[in-house]
């Protein structure tokens, strides 16, 4: 029984703790973080022992796989210290805040004996494994162009209102775009430019929205799309993937979310969209422990998405193309 510790009882980390109940091969057993209201609920909500640091639960608790659920900035220094403890390590996405902190975990985890992964649970999400299963069989053809829509909800509130700080957590495009870039990565390869626009620096209002068009090498163009915005709404996502024979479309508000035109005629829903992609991710992580191998998601792969985004990012701020 593989023991789990999560750094990080925030809105993340308490998914995360709800979804390990649903992995089997695991064990919730410690979570840390320096908010104490926080620990006290970890402590009711799960009956585990709890840690005013990651160090303290380093330290001390009997811990196999450290699960880190912090916000994105602390991302490196946690993930540094439970290398450090010889921990196996799952990470929440992005990678980290910069891509000198993202280069400096790419080197180390090449030597590190411990399995890594990393949160882009996207990649876990039924409907987009169903449409990605889709392109891949060749359904539609020769893609073309991709649309991805991702937020519709209120502003994030985070533990200090630490997404409000752009330093710290990169805006919509670092926290929030990037399930898609990843997405997209992993289904057409590598981008060649990015082109992109926020409204991050022209609002005081907890208001960002950002659109960002890429080039992929194999000639696909994707426009993403992704929003926080300042009014309570409802989440959603939509993804349109076009190719020369065929249209495969997802919007999460709808009952029957994922539904594909080609020219064998309309087919329905495609695989199911009530399993929980943070236990799948989970799972996987777990698996790849219990099976030496790698998880799905490597540090390299988010080290990918971390890439692209980060020039969004420029691109944004600059008003000009970025060529990868």
């Amino acid at each position: 029984m593989i023991r789990v510790g999560v750094i990080g009882y925030g809105t993340i980390g308490q998914i995360h703790c709800a979804a390990l109940q649903e992995v089997s091969g695991c064990k919730l057993v410690a979570a840390a973080d320096v908010d104490p209201e926080a620990r006290a609920r970890a402590q009711k909500d799960f009956n585990v022992e709890v840690f005013a640091s990651a160090e303290a639960m380093l330290a001390s608790a009997e811990v196999d796989l450290v699960d880190i659920c912090v916000p994105t900035h602390l991302h490196e220094s946690i993930m540094l210290k439970a290398m450090e403890a010889d921990k196996h390590i799952f990470c929440e996405k992005p990678l980290a805040r910069s891509l000198e902190e993202g280069r400096r975990l790419v080197d180390l985890s090449k030597g590190y004996r411990r399995k890594i992964g990393i949160g882009h649970v996207v990649r876990f999400t039924p409907p987009y494994i169903g449409m990605r299963q889709s392109v891949e069989q060749g359904e539609v053809g020769r893609v073309g162009v991709v649309r991805t829509f991702r937020g519709g909800s209120q502003f994030p509130v985070g533990w200090q209102d630490w997404f409000a700080n752009f330093e710290l957590s990169g805006g919509v495009i670092l926290d929030l775009m990037i399930h898609d870039l990843d997405f997209c990565l992993a289904l057409f390869g590598d981008v060649e430019r990015v082109y992109a626009k926020s409204t991050y620096g022209r609002t005081e209002a907890k208001l960002e929205h950002a659109m960002a068009v890429l080039r992929f090498k194999n000639g696909v163009i994707a426009h993403l799309e992704a929003s926080w915005t300042s009014l309570a709404g409802q989440f959603y996502t939509t993804l349109e993937v076009a190719g020369k024979d065929g249209l495969i479309t997802y919007d999460s508000r709808q009952s029957s979310p994922l539904s594909a035109v080609t020219g064998a005629g309309a087919a329905g829903q495609i695989g199911p969209v009530s399993v929980n992609p943070y236990a799948l991710e989970l799972q996987d992580m777990v698996e790849a422990i219990e099976n030496d191998r790698s998880p799905l998601v490597s540090v390299e792969d988010a080290f990918g998405a971390l890439e692209v985004a980060l020039a969004a990012i420029e691109s944004a701020r600059t008003g000009q193309v970025v060529e990868l």
